[in-house]
């Protein structure tokens, strides 16, 4: 039987192969290794430099690149002045060495740990404004959190002049319009999300009139803001997780909002325009931090809401505390915006007491949500007033055909790992005792019709 060559042990057939295999994804286009090396991290992108000549410089053409802590892989050791250098140099020698080639997206996250001079900002800023990113995230995280911080960095805008910049998230810094600076850069615009940016009223209206592509606006905590004149024909997302005045000028296009309701006796549909103000709202999210009064029921039994949210489909309600008697609110809601066929309702509260003998709930007499179809409870804990606003909209609601409980929740965050760890052994009990009421209280009661899911 002939001996195969390249199974010989002892010559140069099987160094030759060794080497042929090594080299087969050189042989791929450059196009396709580059796609390769733009899933990797920063750090270990450079490194494949070192395989070949070949590979030497095909990480400087990524289209991709994520300055953060992770990327970076910077470590948690020393005074946070030798962190931040570290961090800095690192940053410096990737703009000095990748020269912006075809980088559509560029992330930058300042660590908690660190921080840079205005210069080297600049430098990020000057590089992300000669590659023309169409993406970009600025991210200094240590301004937001520090409370020694220093004053924002201001954003320059002015040098995205003649850029094709559509995307533009923003966390720390200012955003501010000079008169001697124009805004251009941010004319393309088409989703914006400032979160702890200091903008203030003026600077804010001189940006929305500028961004006339914009479809998505994102606030958080962006405290110097106080009151908002929307006026866009194209924006279709608005999202404000702090308490803001906002007047709807002209909003035709916004199918879906998301506010934040800080006013215990304001109607959740009044906040949120007048007659004709959202003609193609279609989802609606409404946050919390406490409940309802008992005399904002009576504002939404006007039956001026049934003209004005006509289309709205959806509504989600985020519950930060417990609403016992006060939850005959969302009943009200719903009679006051007749064509939601989608209720979500998250809650945020921790393991309820001994149920109270008798909630006093005033639930609205002969209604009926016609269109309901689908009711999800999220982080159900077992509270005593969602069972009964679940008996309540299981009577009266003839087109129901879903029903889902969710003890999980969604929409929590905890800021560190061991606050994570904790949350998750906390909620394991939480959610064991909340899907045993249900299964108890609530399983006898459900129709034949509706489809239950309890996780």
């Amino acid at each position: 039987m002939a001996r195969c060559p390249q199974f010989e042990h002892s010559g140069g057939p099987l160094k030759a192969l060794r080497a042929e295999a090594h080299g087969h994804i050189s042989l791929l286009p450059d196009d396709i290794l580059i796609g390769i090396i733009s899933w990797l991290p920063i750090r270990d992108a450079v490194v494949t430099g070192a395989v070949s000549k070949r590979w030497r410089n095909l990480w400087k053409y990524v289209p991709s690149l994520r300055l953060t802590r992770q990327c970076i892989k910077l470590k948690d050791e020393g005074p946070r002045s030798e962190q931040a250098a570290r961090f800095a140099g690192v940053v410096r020698s990737v703009l000095c060495h990748h020269g912006g080639v075809g980088v559509k997206r560029l992330f930058f996250a300042l660590p908690l740990t660190c921080c840079c001079h205005t210069a080297e900002l600049d430098q990020v800023m000057e590089f992300a404004a000669a590659a023309g990113t169409s993406i970009l995230g600025f991210l200094l995280t240590n301004n937001r959190c520090s409370e020694h911080a220093g004053p924002p960095y201001n954003f320059p805008h002015w040098q995205f002049a003649g850029s094709h910049l559509q995307r533009l998230m923003l966390c720390g810094v200012s955003l501010t319009v000079a008169p001697q600076r124009n805004l251009e850069g941010l004319a393309r615009l088409t989703y914006l999300n400032l979160t702890c940016v200091a903008v203030d009223d003026g600077s804010f209206a001189s940006i929305l009139s500028t961004c006339g592509a914009l479809t998505a606006l994102c606030l958080q905590e962006c405290q110097q803001l106080v009151r908002m004149n929307m006026s866009h024909t194209r924006l279709r997302l608005l999202d404000v997780g702090h308490r803001v005045d906002i007047k709807y000028s002209h909003t035709p296009a916004i199918v879906k909002l998301k506010i934040l309701l800080c006013i215990a006796d304001e109607c959740p549909l009044d906040c949120v325009g007048g007659a004709g103000a959202l003609p193609s709202l279609e989802q609606l999210f409404l946050e919390f931090p406490s409940p309802l009064h008992a005399a904002t029921c009576t504002q939404l039994q006007g039956v001026q809401h049934n003209r004005w949210f006509g289309g709205l489909n959806r509504i989600v309600l985020l519950l930060k505390t417990a609403w016992k008697e006060h939850i005959s609110s969302v009943a009200y809601l719903l009679i006051a915006a007749p064509s939601v066929k989608e209720l979500r309702v998250e809650t945020y509260s921790d393991l309820p007491g001994p149920p109270p003998d008798n909630l006093m709930i005033q639930w609205p007499e002969r209604c009926s949500m016609e269109k309901l179809q689908s009711i999800i409870i999220g982080g159900f804990s077992g509270e005593p007033e969602l069972m009964e606003l679940t008996f309540f909209l299981l009577q009266r609601s003839p087109a129901l055909q879903t029903l889902a409980i969710d003890t999980h929740r969604r929409h929590l965050q905890t800021g560190s790992d061991s606050g994570c760890n904790r949350e998750e052994a906390e909620d394991h009990v939480r959610c064991y005792y909340a899907r045993g009421v249900a299964w108890t209280n609530l399983v006898p009661k459900i129709p034949s019709t509706v489809k239950f899911t309890i996780l």
